[in-house]
């Protein structure tokens, strides 16, 4: 934004009548002098100021740029994260059996799964102790300093909790990676008689025992063995066995058992390409592209901004004609053979219809056309490109933004150190403009003295001095 100095004002006080009053009758003319003296010293102040205020005008439409760009960029890293992820659809069957998770490189097809057992996890739950746990703060089922947790089949782990309370115990179960359960504290008693236990639940499927053990020997009162998670694929007569509830049923599709099928019924997951989030990214891109074209676009024409004939301009615009004019080669790998084009304007359009429609007739060619910001394609360009201008430490707006605030900062100075000369070059001329002033009325007061005495003596009426009777 511009800032304007406070010199200006303070340097017009000085060409003004302030600081002086002659009592000569050539006093006025002497303000004059210096009033003349003091406007022709400060024309290099006036340049000075005038040279900040198209500093600070070129700083405003610098960080007017930035922020437009910085807008495109944000724009096109969001649309990378929605073709990441959005331009697949999945519709399922039956949702109390399934649910799922695409991405955008699954092929498009049709999957059927039957859930014959959705599985379980063990469970186990501590014994009492000596006294019932009214408060799991401050007191324990056990007093070891450490503690073994065993899952069936798995190496033996060993639990060492802050302190002998039940809900330290249970934090270190929990914060041990290699524990294998969660636990939780759980009242097995009344609310007016509590008995809190310690609950454990493994954390993947199947049948494996917990076991907790300490000097006081084993902890678990009961233990629930769990089941595998058990379905079909695709009507393949061999059941799928797992120890989780989420499976991988092809590159990129993620499948949640959440029930078991009803009478054998296998459930279809449908997933189709879906280029509508797609057109929606791009919509949004052309906007932000748009706001960017517009702010460079005010700095052309007869009615040019302050930075018209900048060759940051030039690089600005071909970063937009290389973005908006994208082609990674040929024209059918190009925007606009999806409907994305400029305008007669300079405006980049994007036809939401056209683009799903030529997606969905070529989806692996607008996949690669549109690419992603590590993997190639117009978004590898854009990314790219647009780091180049906006990087932090090198890009071409930061840079141009950060000399200007270097130059700003010089000028200022220059101001204020021109402003202190100034004033002792008003200083120095007063007191030389007062001692003039003083001279000449000094000289006036004996030419009157004079003048009386020559028409006192000659008797003549018309001294000049309003005096015709002066004496000797």
């Amino acid at each position: 934004m511009s800032t304007t100095s406070p010199l200006l004002s303070e340097t017009s006080q000085l060409t003004g009548s302030q600081g002086f009053n002659g009592i000569s009758k050539f006093a006025s003319g002497l303000q004059q002098v210096l009033a003349r003296a003091v406007g022709i010293a400060t024309l290099p102040l006036h340049s000075l100021q005038a040279g900040l205020t198209k500093l600070n005008d070129r700083q405003a439409a610098i960080q007017n740029l930035d922020r437009v760009f910085t807008s495109l960029q944000i724009a096109a890293s969001s649309l990378n994260s929605t073709l990441q992820n959005n331009l697949k659809t999945t519709s399922i069957s039956d949702a109390s059996v399934l649910s799922a998770t695409v991405a955008s490189t699954t092929a498009a097809g049709a999957f059927s799964v039957e859930v014959l057992n959705a599985g379980a996890f063990s469970t186990a739950i501590s014994k009492a102790g000596a006294s019932p746990v009214t408060d799991p703060s401050t007191a324990g089922i056990t007093t070891s300093a450490s503690l073994t947790l065993t899952i069936a089949g798995g190496s033996p782990v060993t639990i060492t909790p802050a302190t002998s309370s039940l809900s330290d115990l249970a934090d270190a179960i929990n914060s041990s990676a290699s524990a294998g359960v969660q636990a939780t504290v759980v009242n097995v008693g009344s609310t007016g008689s509590p008995d809190y236990r310690l609950s454990l639940a493994s954390k993947s499927l199947g049948a494996a025992a917990i076991q907790l053990t300490g000097i006081e020997g084993d902890l678990i009162s009961t233990s629930t063995p769990g089941t595998l998670a058990s379905y079909k694929v695709n009507g393949v007569a061999t059941p799928v066995s797992s120890t989780s509830r989420t499976i991988t049923l092809a590159p990129g599709l993620t499948v949640n058992l959440l029930g078991q099928s009803p009478g054998g019924v296998a459930t279809t997951i449908t997933v189709q390409n879906d280029a509508t989030a797609a057109a929606a990214g791009l919509g949004s891109f052309a906007r932000a592209y748009n706001s960017a074209f517009d702010a460079l676009a005010a700095q052309h024409g007869q009615a040019a901004g302050v930075l018209a004939g900048d060759s940051l301009l030039n690089l600005l615009n071909g970063v937009l004609t290389r973005l908006g004019t994208y082609s990674n080669g040929t024209s059918a790998h190009s925007l606009a053979a999806f409907g994305v084009t400029i305008d007669k304007s300079g405006h980049l359009s994007v036809d939401p219809l056209a683009l799903t429609s030529a997606a969905n007739a070529d989806f692996s060619g607008f996949l690669t056309t549109v690419g992603g910001t590590a993997t190639g394609g117009f978004l590898k360009v854009a990314g790219d490109t647009l780091t180049g201008i906006e990087d932090t430490t090198s890009g071409a707006l930061k840079l141009e933004s950060s000399h200007l605030t270097d130059q700003i900062a010089a000028r200022q100075r220059r101001i204020t150190s021109e402003q202190s000369r100034l004033t002792v070059l008003q200083e120095n001329l007063l007191r030389q403009i007062a001692r003039a002033d003083a001279a000449i009325s000094a000289l006036e007061s004996k030419v009157s003295y004079v003048n009386g005495l020559f028409y006192s003596i000659t008797g003549n009426n018309n001294n000049p001095n309003g005096s015709s009777s002066q004496s000797l």
